[in-house]
């Protein structure tokens, strides 16, 4: 079946689900045929499957109405289900069938579970591990019209290099509704021909690695190579996001792209995603992200992310400063308007990002702390690991008399036009950081 995104398949059961009770179409009880046609399926699929019961309705329309359909994974994969259908009900036109030709007006989904699964190899569990089956076919499969989903689920993961144990799962989706549009079928014999099919879904949750959303909508693309969410809308961490997701099929491992677009975002609500404990930052984050990178055969399967941006965050601070010597000693020169704010509470945070090799790094970094500015650059470790930021701080504020006396207090500072500028340094952790003054 090549590496068409596996959604293919699903549409390849149903039909052929049809087809084998359309041949059975005029009688009462098609449930004593459903060894037959299972075995039928799994000749042609390679893969076990388990039909619970088929009927068959002919007015106002022919209509095939398929419970608990499921196909089971191959080997080497654990056991369970690729596909798991409880409802699947197709809609089929009568005048194709008369020159053996399948055409399905819609096929919907009611509550499906589609697991994909990638391992090592390759392979994926959707896939016939032995290869073809080639069978010889009495109707060929035209088109459908249009593929429904109701309250689906949407799950996949890969399988641990070498061990082949699963791996977590990287893209959840839950409570997927949606369409597709003209799903067009080969003739028997024929090499299919590359299409691209399009519509649209909504999801009440969603997640891609530790980022978590809700009320996801968004138009849907599909190649044989690729799985784009394109102009897709979110809520998350009390925010919104916006903007395009492609996965691509070509290589072992499947590779990623994103462009998003998030404002209103509660930096502590992020954060806790990735470190447990006390808030690290707090305020509001707007700002933009490209990322993209590969999906490991591993037990951290996004380490190769990497992307670039720019971010924004307003009206915070970072709580695990708010006791540092340096910083509580350089409080009394802020504006009147940071009146009671915690020590390291700013109102603006601003700066550039470049992800790669687990850390992030930043070539200019701006943050206003109420009437002390302060610029810098550095790196910080995505795992926990060393941050190391230099820059220097400016009152921005005259202080006439205090001058010579902050001077004293901080070695390395200097004045121009009656504000100070002193060298900084941000070292340690995200769970201990150290700010002070460079002497």
């Amino acid at each position: 079946m090549g590496r068409f995104l596996k959604v293919g398949l699903l549409i390849v059961v149903g039909a052929i689900i049809v087809l084998c009770a359309v041949g059975a179409f005029w009688l009462r009880n098609p449930d004593r045929f459903l060894p037959r046609v299972i075995a039928d399926l799994q000749k042609k699929t390679g893969l076990q499957v388990e039909i619970k019961h088929v009927e068959l309705r002919f007015l106002p329309r022919l209509t095939v109405l398929v419970e608990g359909l499921e196909v089971k994974n191959p080997k080497p994969f654990p056991a369970g289900d690729f596909l798991n259908v409880p409802t699947l009900e197709a809609a089929v036109e009568w005048t194709p069938l008369l020159h053996g030709k399948i055409v399905v007006r819609s096929l919907v989904l009611d509550r499906p579970t589609i697991n994909f699964i990638s391992d090592p190899d390759g392979l994926w569990n959707f896939q016939n591990p032995t290869g073809p089956k080639n069978q010889p076919e009495h109707f060929s499969m035209g088109s459908i019209s249009t593929l429904e989903v109701k309250n689906g689920v949407l799950l996949g993961s890969n399988l641990i290099d070498p061990s082949d144990r699963p791996g977590p799962i990287v893209l959840e989706l839950r409570g997927v509704s949606g369409d597709l549009k003209q799903i067009k079928f080969h003739a028997p014999g024929h090499p299919a021909e590359p299409q691209t099919i399009e519509g649209n879904l909504t999801a009440a949750t969603a997640a891609f690695g530790s980022i978590h959303t809700k009320d996801l909508r968004s138009d849907v693309q599909i190649t044989p190579r690729h799985l784009t969410f394109n102009n897709f809308e979110t809520r998350t961490y009390r925010g919104k996001a916006s903007g395009a997701l492609s996965f691509g099929f070509a290589a072992k491992n499947t590779t990623f792209q994103a462009g998003v677009r998030v404002s209103g975002i509660g930096m502590p609500y992020l954060l806790t995603e990735f470190d447990q404990g006390p808030p690290k930052m707090t305020g509001m984050m707007q700002g933009k992200l490209d990322v993209a990178g590969e999906i490991a055969h591993t037990s951290s399967p996004l380490t190769n992310l990497h992307g670039t941006g720019n971010i924004t965050v307003r009206r915070g601070q970072m709580p695990l400063l708010n006791q540092n010597a340096s910083m509580k000693q350089v409080e009394r020169f802020r504006t009147a308007d940071a009146s009671g704010l915690p020590a390291s509470a700013f109102s603006t945070f601003a700066g550039d990002a470049e992800m790669r090799n687990q850390r992030i790094y930043s070539k200019q970094i701006g943050i206003n702390f109420y009437g002390i500015e302060v610029n810098g650059s550095g790196s910080m470790s995505l795992t926990g690991g060393p941050m190391d930021y230099r820059g220097s701080a400016t009152i921005e504020k005259k202080q006439g008399f205090f001058i010579d006396t902050f001077a004293r207090w901080f070695k390395g500072a200097k004045e121009k036009d009656g504000r100070l500028r002193f060298p900084i340094r941000l070292t340690g952790t995200l769970a201990k950081p150290q700010f002070f003054v460079v002497h």
